[in-house]
C-alpha cells in the first residue's frame, strides 16, 4: 500500500511541484567542474554508433556507468540520467548540433539547474521545459492525466519528451523519462526505453499508432504518464 500510494493518489501536479522543490539541493560548483572535466575525457573514449550515425539515438543508458552526474560517489548517468539523455535525443531529432562535447556540457547544465535532490531523483521534468524554452524552441506541456491536452500535443509535435511511472502501482519501480519521435508515417517511436533487437542490442522501440500505446511500452510493467512535453522550432 505504501509503494502504491504516490502513483495512485498523489496528483501529477503535486509530484511535479515536489520535483521543483527538490531542485534547491543543487550540485556544488566544484563538483560540476570536476564532472565536466572527467566526462569530457570518458565520453571521448566511447565509440557508440549514435555518435556517428545521423539517425541513431542514445538507447543504452545502462551502459553509462562511467559517466558522472549528481552528488554522491554512487550516482552515475546509468542510474539517474534519463532526462538528460531524453534532452540529447530531442536535440538531435530537432536538428540541433550534438556531440560528445555537447553531452558533457548538457550534464553540467542540468547539474547547475535542475537536479532533484542533487541528482538522486534525476532531473525535474519541468527543468527540461525551461531548458528548451531558454534555447529558443516552442514548448507546450500537459499533465499526463489530461487526455485531451496530451492528444493535442501528440498531434502538433514530431518530437516529445514523456515522463512516466514505470509502474502505476509501485513507486519503487521508479520514474523514467524518454524522448518520443514520430516517423515518416506519423507513428510514435520510443528512445532509451530499454528495447532490444533480435541480437540483444539496445534499440529504439517499434512504431506505435498512438502516443498512448507508446507510453504503455516505456517499461515492461504498467507505465502511467505523468508529464508530456512537446518541442518544435519557433516560427
Amino acid at each position: 500500500m505504501i509503494a502504491s500510494f504516490i502513483p495512485r493518489h498523489v496528483s501529477n501536479r503535486v509530484l511535479l511541484a515536489v520535483y521543483r522543490f527538490l531542485t534547491i539541493f543543487g550540485v556544488p560548483r566544484f563538483v560540476r567542474k570536476n564532472h565536466l572535466r572527467e566526462n569530457r575525457i570518458r565520453l571521448e573514449q566511447t565509440d557508440w554508433d549514435f555518435w556517428r550515425l545521423p539517425d541513431a539515438y542514445i538507447e543504452n543508458q545502462s551502459e553509462w556507468e562511467k559517466i558522472r552526474f549528481g552528488v554522491g560517489r554512487r550516482l552515475r548517468m546509468s542510474y539517474a540520467g534519463c532526462e538528460i539523455i531524453a534532452t540529447y535525443n530531442a536535440r538531435k531529432a530537432l536538428g540541433v548540433p550534438v556531440s560528445k562535447k555537447v553531452m558533457a556540457e548538457l550534464i553540467g547544465v542540468y547539474e547547475a539547474r535542475g537536479t532533484a535532490l542533487g541528482g538522486m531523483f534525476g532531473v525535474a521534468p519541468t527543468a527540461i521545459t525551461a531548458y528548451f524554452r531558454k534555447i529558443g524552441f516552442a514548448v507546450e506541456t500537459a499533465d499526463g492525466a489530461d487526455t485531451k491536452a496530451v492528444e493535442e500535443i501528440a498531434g502538433r509535435n514530431k518530437v516529445m519528451i514523456a515522463t512516466a511511472y514505470n509502474d502505476k502501482n509501485d513507486i519503487m519501480a521508479q520514474i523514467h523519462t524518454v524522448c518520443i519521435t514520430k516517423n515518416r508515417e506519423g507513428k510514435f517511436v520510443l528512445h532509451n526505453a530499454y528495447h532490444r533487437d533480435e541480437k540483444g542490442r539496445f534499440c529504439e522501440s517499434r512504431p506505435y499508432d498512438t502516443l498512448q500505446k507508446a507510453v504503455l511500452h516505456v517499461s515492461r510493467r504498467e507505465p502511467k504518464l505523468i508529464y508530456l512535453i512537446g518541442v518544435r522550432r519557433s516560427n
